[in-house]
């Protein structure tokens, strides 16, 4: 049964009061951690972030967690793109009250639980399945929980509570990710792009030398900035000004800033790929064209016209097939923006203009 965030915030509320049962509630998030991790994905598994800390930086630097981000709650609601997504369940840490005056705690817990309990245009809320309050009590109990592991440190299924409770390094920054970028540019990167030219780009300290992304549509930056920690160049293209702020700053935030350039670009023009690709660095480098939930459909003509022949270059579009319109979210709905599986991709991306078919499936 799935906790419900009023449940989260309340227990948390309920358990902040000694050592004792700050003990109780993180004994019982660790071993459900032995449950949740079965379904990771171990290639990137080191990024990952179990916690939300809504406390205020400079409490956060003073004392946090290693597999926690930091978004002062103040903040959140323009950052709620660094979220993971709804139905990932995670942690989240919140700022203790005075101690003589708990009718403050409760009115922060109040105004951040309502937060969190606001649901997308599904109606899906987040799925936060345990809170703490980051007190005396809890940093007792996790150092009284790491000295007690210290012999035996696996809770089992791989999971390390010392990798768990660790603290942040002061001097090493915190590049844990929440957010996750779409499952199928996961896919993607695990399937035709981790091998060698990858670990070639990590290797290599010559940035000028790295395999290039085109990523056209591409949002507020998650695929962009998921890819460029994973050794590549892009150009994320986009016509929002503001989602290109933001992947510029999530590319600040995980590091990779001088791997990721942004284009305020229009779909919509003649010679919008020609646009995007006379941006582009060095061409042949080009090593993919993507383009995740974002149809312009005259745009695939431009892009058979004009894939530099000289890149070893993939081309992949995650989008919506036809049918999804009778499904229960209902769009989108519109014949031009969504494509046919297995016919309409293939018929143009042919054999005669130079493209093999690796992969097409709904």
């Amino acid at each position: 049964m799935r906790t419900t965030t009023t449940d989260a915030f309340l227990r948390a509320l309920a358990h902040s009061k000694s050592v004792e049962t700050q003990t109780l509630l993180l004994d019982e998030m660790l071993r459900s951690l032995i449950s949740e991790t079965e379904s990771l994905d171990d290639d990137d598994d080191e990024d990952r972030a179990w916690f939300l800390d809504l406390r205020p930086r400079e409490k956060y630097q003073k004392h946090s967690l290693s597999r926690s981000v930091n978004i002062p709650f103040d903040e959140i609601s323009g950052s709620f793109h660094l979220l993971p997504p709804r139905e990932t369940p995670f942690s989240v840490f919140v700022e203790e009250g005075r101690d003589d005056d708990e009718e403050s705690l409760v009115s922060s817990f109040e105004n951040q639980r309502e937060t969190f309990q606001r649901g997308d245009f599904k109606g899906v809320q987040w799925n936060i399945k345990y809170a703490f309050v980051y007190n005396e009590h809890f940093i007792n109990a996790v150092n009284a929980k790491m000295l007690k592991m210290q012999k035996d440190s696996s809770l089992g299924n791989g999971v390390d509570t010392h990798d768990v409770l660790a603290l942040n390094n002061e001097k090493k920054k915190n590049k844990r990710r929440l957010w996750e970028p779409s499952p199928s540019v996961k896919e993607l990167y695990k399937t035709f792009l981790s091998s060698s030219e990858t670990n070639n780009n990590k290797n290599n300290n010559n940035n000028n030398s790295s395999s290039i992304v085109l990523d056209l549509g591409s949002g507020v930056g998650r695929d962009s900035v998921y890819l460029a920690s994973k050794g590549f160049d892009v150009l994320a293209c986009d016509f929002d000004q503001k989602a290109l702020t933001r992947t510029q700053e999530m590319a600040r935030l995980h590091g990779v800033e001088d791997k990721v350039k942004v284009l305020k670009w229009d779909a919509r023009n003649d010679d919008a790929f020609m646009c995007a690709l006379s941006s582009v660095d060095d061409v042949s480098r080009l090593k993919l064209v993507l383009g995740v939930r974002f149809c312009h459909k005259p745009l695939f003509a431009q892009i058979v016209k004009h894939m530099p022949a000289e890149s070893d270059c993939f081309f992949a579009w995650f989008h919506f097939a036809k049918g999804c319109e009778h499904s229960k979210v209902g769009r989108p709905n519109k014949e031009k923006d969504l494509i046919a599986p297995n016919e309409e991709l293939r018929s143009i991306f042919t054999k005669n203009e130079g493209f093999e078919v690796l992969k097409d499936d709904v």
